[in-house]
């Protein structure tokens, strides 16, 4: 996270770096996920960077709250896997949509994708970052 690997990056043609936080998907890792010190820390950072430099650094997914919550499903973002499946998110591998047999704006619009945006108030984040993730029952039901 220093200044002078992401001024490099920016050299390179960057004008956005997410910086990931990790987040658990596995049962047991949960002691990996940032401490609030860190993500403060984490957040701060980001702040820093983009203030001296002419990018935009977002922290992920705790620099959500500025953005009104989560990002997932179309909102901000969506996510497509190697096998063209779009998925609200990388940390909530779930879909019901295949790039293979439709388009994007088609799998944009689709009930699951439109369900998850219609409640993204329901996504606050808790412990171990992705609100999507940590809610999965009220989506998947």
């Amino acid at each position: 996270m220093s200044e002078d690997y992401a001024q490099k990056t920016l050299e390179k043609g960057a004008r956005l770096c997410f910086y990931v936080e990790y987040v658990p998907v596995a049962e047991g890792s949960e002691s990996l996920v940032l401490s609030d010190p860190q993500k403060a820390g984490l957040c701060s950072r980001v702040e820093e960077l983009t203030q001296a430099l002419p990018g935009l650094f977002i922290a992920f997914p705790g620099d959500e709250d500025q953005y009104d919550g989560c990002l997932a499903a179309g909102r901000g973002f969506m996510h497509i896997n190697p096998w063209g499946k779009v998925e609200p998110c990388p940390f909530a591998p779930y879909s019901d949509t295949d790039l293979r047999y439709t388009g994007l704006k088609e799998a944009l619009e689709s009930s699951f994708l439109q369900k998850v945006r219609e409640n993204h108030h329901l996504l606050k984040e808790g412990k171990g970052g992705c609100a999507l993730w940590a809610n999965r029952e009220w989506f998947l039901g």
